[in-house]
Order: structure tokens, then C-alpha cells, then sequence
């Protein structure tokens, strides 16, 4: 029998996640909607193209920039760091929390779907209620408004994407997105593997993972290219600032 007070508090947490918008999390999310309206930022992704000369750079300007997953891992390289980190990754999350704890970002946006459900606080964290289901979807499976949900599609570099519009940058970049992986899945479903492409800025980047990972390349494809259809429909522009990338969703600069 479930204690009354788990019981309650699991009912409470369902009914939060139903009505995020309403939550101290979804009011935050509004709270900070627009308030970079009409700025630029960079998107960091961490394909070997990633240099910390190019990080070093957007340091020295100031420019916002939004990082993911075991971005930490060049941290000793460079002075850079984020000012947003986003992880949707609860397994990835749970698995490096020391390291994604220390990130010294202005803000942390995970789901709170892993603190409720999986128990995973996160240090400074600003909580987001991931969707995954595709039939609560809003247009082009793009969120409008991150006050009620983040939609998940195929990397997490659309959740940054979604996330930035919200807080109303204009001029989106990404850098370091080589969308090309040693083990792939093609859109005609054909698994390809090529010991010679490198996946990451640094050797051992996901050396702790013990499943061999194939990169659904075709998913994550169609995902970008929603993005793309989607953007074109408003003032917001995004740009693939890459040094090297096989993604052509988005016009490179």
C-alpha cells in the first residue's frame, strides 16, 4: 500500500505536469519570455568541428550562447561558458550530475519530468515540462510557448532552438552541429558505419556509455527540417555557422 503522504505527493506532481503553465515553473518560463527580443546568440553543439579558438572568441564578444549535454568536457580548454545549458538527457544527466552541477550557466533548463519522476535535482535548474507526444504537438512539432511545453524531436539542439525564440532571439547560430556520426540510420532506414568519422570535440567524450549508440540521422533530419519550414513563417532566422557540417536545413554563414 502506497503511503498516503508518496500517494498525495504523487498526485500533486501529476497534476502539475498537466497544468505546468500554471505552476511556479510555467510562470517563470513566462517571466522570461522575450527578454533578449530582437538579440543574437550561438548555439553550441559538440561535433569535432567545435574549436576552442571559436569559443574563445564568442567569450570575448559576450555573445549568449546556449550548450548541451557533456559540453563540460572542454571546459579545461577554454575560459568560455555557456550562458544557457540544456540537457534532456535523463539518463545523461543522472550519469554526470557532480559535473552538470558545477556549470556555472545564467540558467539550466531541464525537464521536470526528472526531478518528479526520477528524482534528479539539478543545481540552479529552471524546470521546462517535456512533450514527447507528437499529437501535442504545435505547429512543425515546434513549441510557441515554453510556458507550457518543449517539444522533444530527435536531438536536443531543437529544444535549444525553441528555448531561444522564447527568450526572443532573432538571429539564431549554431556551431559545432556536424550532424555526422561513425554509426548512423539513414531516412531509408540503412545503418552505416564509418570507423573514420570522428563524433566529438575530444576522444572519450561519451567513453562512460556502455550501449553502443547509432544516431538516427534521418529523424533528426526531418525534425530540422520542420524547424526550418517553421522559422520561415516568422522574423526569426537561423544560420549554420559550422566549420564543418553535413546539415543543410539551414543556410550556412
Amino acid at each position: 500500500m502506497i503511503h498516503p503522504i508518496l500517494s498525495l505527493q504523487a498526485r500533486t506532481q501529476t497534476f502539475m505536469l498537466k497544468h505546468f503553465r500554471h505552476t511556479k515553473y510555467g510562470r517563470y518560463m513566462r517571466k522570461i519570455r522575450n527578454t533578449h527580443l530582437n538579440e543574437s546568440c550561438f548555439i553550441i553543439g559538440n561535433g569535432p568541428s567545435l574549436t576552442k579558438e571559436d569559443l574563445a572568441t564568442l567569450h570575448n564578444k559576450g555573445i549568449d550562447t546556449f550548450a548541451v549535454n557533456r559540453i563540460f568536457k572542454i571546459f579545461p580548454q577554454t575560459e568560455w561558458r555557456p550562458t544557457y545549458y540544456v540537457n534532456t538527457d535523463a539518463v545523461l544527466i543522472r550519469d554526470t550530475l557532480k559535473e552538470v552541477d558545477e556549470i556555472p550557466a545564467k540558467i539550466k533548463f531541464i525537464p521536470l519530468q526528472n526531478k518528479y519522476y526520477l528524482g534528479i535535482k539539478v543545481k540552479g535548474a529552471k524546470y521546462f515540462f517535456r512533450n514527447d507526444r507528437r499529437e501535442n504537438d504545435q505547429p512543425e512539432g515546434f513549441s510557441l510557448d515554453c510556458s507550457e511545453q518543449v517539444n522533444i524531436r530527435g536531438t536536443v539542439t531543437i529544444a535549444c532552438m525553441q528555448l531561444a525564440m522564447h527568450l526572443g532571439y532573432k538571429h539564431i547560430y549554431l556551431l559545432g552541429i556536424d550532424h555526422n556520426f561513425d554509426k548512423i540510420i539513414t531516412e531509408n532506414g540503412e545503418i552505416i558505419i564509418d570507423p573514420s568519422v570522428k563524433n566529438y570535440f575530444i576522444e572519450g567524450y561519451d567513453s562512460d556509455i556502455s550501449n553502443e549508440v547509432q544516431h538516427d540521422l534521418g529523424n533528426t533530419t526531418r525534425a530540422y527540417m520542420d524547424v526550418r519550414r517553421f522559422v520561415d513563417t516568422t522574423d526569426v532566422r537561423i544560420y549554420n555557422a559550422s566549420r564543418q557540417t553535413k546539415l543543410n536545413a539551414f543556410d550556412r554563414v
